[in-house]
């Protein structure tokens, strides 16, 4: 098992060294030795997956995706 430092993986994944720290605070699995966080590539690309699809939808939608969705779900129960 091989693990990387947040500047290694950012390179591979192109996302931030900024962004994995935040990961790390959202509950992203690793191991902190000294100062420097490390990951496991398999467990990060796990764990992405898993966020990634929870967090497809806005967090905040916006007035018209909120009239939308009410309209369709209105449409739907008529039929």
């Amino acid at each position: 098992m091989k693990y990387q430092d947040l500047k290694t993986l950012s390179k591979e994944t192109s996302i931030s060294v900024f962004t994995l720290r935040k990961f790390i605070k959202m509950g992203l699995p690793h191991f902190k030795v000294g100062g420097k966080y490390l990951i496991n590539p398999e467990e990060f690309n796990d764990w992405f997956e898993t966020h990634h699809r929870a967090s497809s939808e806005p967090e905040n939608p916006g007035l018209d995706q909120i009239i939308s969705k009410a309209l369709s779900e209105v449409s739907m129960e008529s039929t």
